[in-house]
């Protein structure tokens, strides 16, 4: 029998935790209810979960070969950084997810064991994920949700340029600044087949003068992995990053990486914002209007080509893009521990194989049972591992 990296306890500990999170999230948020007219969400996504179901453990244990999980989570922290919240939580969510989906597919009930569990592929996922966390996060928890919502992941010297960037103002045209923000939210949304990926808040961080800093932040815009991201328009920056400084604001950030502003029309109480660009492991860049202004038209353009490109992806492609769209979580994490692209193109073509078995029935099928348990279940979302007696 393979050794467990942690205990049953706390694998079940973990994914209760976990599990109970996204779920109140979900359902505050009626993520079960969202519909699309350009992509199969319910379809696509447990494909994407029986694609990380299936190949992440392996290559989550090459990728730990590189470099242990603590040190990528440390990696991870700072401005403009893919991987970041979101990559972990997918990790956790299509894992848990899937095996939920099996779990009900076999008919069984909470508290049952299941003949397909390898508690030990779950156990080394979970302490990956949880070790991933404690490096990035570095307050003792795992998520936003056991705090305070807070999720603050700057170093003091990065915190100094922001401050210095907002201090008096700011240099940066508020509402230029809100229509590239809304164009780059656009074209991500696009980009991610309206996966919220891509788009990152984080803080808050108090300043010395009793003003707030709140973070958000837009990455992946140079994509070259995903095969339909390679539009004529290129974003000129990999990341964007724009400090809000304000007073007056409540900022609450989640395990999906997205951040609530309360009041959400806070224009009133900002007292300095500030833009950067973010470039390969180059430092981050003060960008001027002209900078804004090329950002955001270069992101009006390549959200219409990807628009356009979607509208001709038949019903099999609005599911089967579901593979390379969650390999997109995984590879970041590989390349972040060194991995070269050998292993982000071996990563898709494992993909691409349970999709080219899995779409066909998928499409002829009914619409996944686990986002109705997802959705009304009064138990816990994901159900506790039990070894067979």
């Amino acid at each position: 029998m393979t050794e467990m990296a942690i205990p049953i306890e706390r694998l079940n500990e973990l994914i209760n935790v976990f599990g109970e999170t996204q779920k109140n999230a979900m359902r505050a948020e009626r993520r079960e209810a969202l519909r699309s007219i350009l992509f199969d969400l319910a379809r696509r996504s447990p494909l994407g979960w029986e694609c990380l179901y299936e190949h992440q453990v392996p290559f989550l244990q090459e990728i730990a070969q590189l470099a242990a999980p603590y040190e990528l989570g440390r990696r991870m922290r700072g401005l403009g950084r893919r991987p970041y919240a979101i990559q972990p939580f997918i990790l956790m969510c299509s894992h848990f997810g899937w095996r939920q989906q099996l779990l009900l597919d076999a008919g069984l009930r909470e508290g049952e064991p299941f003949a397909g569990d390898d508690p030990a592929d779950l156990a080394f996922l979970c302490d990956f994920w949880a070790k991933l966390m404690d490096g990035y996060r570095q307050d003792g928890y795992l998520l936003p949700e056991q705090t305070d919502l807070s999720l603050r992941i700057l170093s003091s010297e990065e915190l100094a340029l922001l401050d210095a960037g907002t201090d008096d103002g700011g240099s940066n045209d508020l509402p230029a600044v809100r229509r590239m923000a809304a164009t780059l939210e656009l074209y991500n949304f696009v980009l991610h087949g309206e996966q919220r990926d891509g788009i990152f808040g984080h803080g808050p961080y108090p300043l010395p003068d009793g003003s707030t800093l709140f973070v958000r932040e837009f990455n992946d815009l140079r994509n070259d992995y995903l095969p339909w991201a390679n539009t004529a328009a290129h974003n000129p920056w990999d990341a964007i990053v724009i400090g809000y400084r304000g007073r007056g604001v409540n900022v609450g950030c989640d395990l999906f990486g997205s951040m609530t502003v309360t009041p959400h029309e806070f224009a009133d109480r900002l007292d300095g914002i500030c833009v950067f660009g973010v470039r390969g492991g180059d430092g981050p860049v003060a960008l001027s209007a002209d900078d804004v202004a090329a950002v955001q038209t270069a992101a009006a353009d390549a959200q219409e080509e990807l628009y356009l490109a979607a509208l001709s992806w038949d019903d099999h492609y609005k599911i089967a893009y579901g593979a390379p769209l969650f390999a997109n979580h995984l590879w970041p994490i590989a390349a972040l521990a060194g991995a070269d692209r050998m292993v982000g193109d071996r990563i898709v073509a494992a993909f691409a194989e349970t999709a080219a078995r899995r779409t066909d029935a998928l499409l002829a099928g009914e619409v996944p049972s686990i986002w109705a348990h997802m959705g009304s279940y009064p138990g816990a979302m994901y159900w506790p591992v039990v070894p067979a007696t």
